[in-house]
């Protein structure tokens, strides 16, 4: 039987963390809660969701990945930004879901017959910048964080300034996929989002790593998109799935820290730097 890890964060908000290295965070108010993101989809997550909540739910998806929207499809109420669709669709392929068993962090509890079915598209709901889920004081704000996928999104408590990042920053954002922006427009998106929560963040929770970034994480990922575009990088070759590129700063081996000490970093590819090179290509 897969089993999640589950931890309270605050008093609000319940954490848990899958055999996949995924993070997913149940947010109560006082009449209603979400749920961020709900992992690849093996084992139940609705059974350790539904021991620890007894509210009206609804499910809040940062993107379509199959690490973050696969057990979706034990839940009702669901949304996702339209814009996924594709990715989505892509991600729902078995044996492409089956190969997360090779890097699960407990492979032996984890098994082909925990895999649950994929969710159905037309059965989600849109969800946009802007969207506001009122729990009961506490409200949570949908932002565009375009990158990691064209159609990210990342949330806002707003009362309690706790910002829900999924894979759109992080000290490895990964911006390698077919589906991904360009290192360029990932920069730009997050000059604009650093704008949108300016004095409103004290607090960032990511889908990944070690669960929890500094708020300082949005400007140094944004500079190291700066030195990628400026080619001052490592430039340290890097494969996963076949996707090929490279990271900008060299990392501790096992480990997403940099050797240099510093915050942020980025895993890109040289074909998708610019918006121009998409444009003529």
């Amino acid at each position: 039987m897969v089993q999640f890890d589950v931890r309270p964060i605050t008093g609000h908000i319940t954490e848990f963390l899958g055999r996949f290295h995924e993070r997913m965070y149940l947010v109560q108010g006082q009449e209603r809660a979400v749920l961020i993101d709900t992992g690849c989809g093996f084992g139940s997550l609705k059974a350790e969701v539904d021991s620890c909540n007894h509210l009206p739910l609804t499910v809040l998806l940062t993107h379509g990945h199959q690490d973050h929207a696969m057990g979706a499809v034990e839940f009702d109420n669901v949304y996702l930004n339209p814009t996924e669709k594709e990715t989505f669709l892509r991600h729902t392929d078995r044996d492409y879901r089956l190969w997360g068993l090779k890097i699960s962090r407990d492979a032996a509890l984890v098994t082909p017959k925990d895999l649950l079915p994929p969710p159905d598209w037309e059965g989600f709901h849109p969800l946009r910048e802007g969207d506001l889920f009122d729990l009961g004081g506490t409200t949570i704000e949908a932002l565009a964080c375009p990158g990691h996928t064209r159609g990210h999104l990342v949330f806002l408590d707003r009362e309690h300034r706790i910002l829900f990042s999924g894979d759109g920053v992080s000290n490895a954002s990964f911006l390698l996929g077919e589906e991904s922006a360009t290192v360029e427009e990932y920069r730009e998106g997050l000059i604009r989002l650093k704008g949108l929560l300016q004095g409103r963040v004290d607090r960032i929770l990511e889908g990944h790593g070690s669960g929890e970034l500094p708020v300082e994480i949005i400007d140094a990922v944004i500079r190291v998109c700066e030195q990628v575009l400026a080619g001052d990088t490592d430039r340290i070759p890097y494969e996963l799935r076949g996707y090929r590129g490279f990271t900008a700063k060299a990392r501790i081996p096992h480990s997403l820290r940099r050797v240099d000490g510093g915050l942020g970093n980025l895993i890109y590819r040289e074909d998708k730097l610019w918006r121009s090179q998409l444009e003529f290509s």
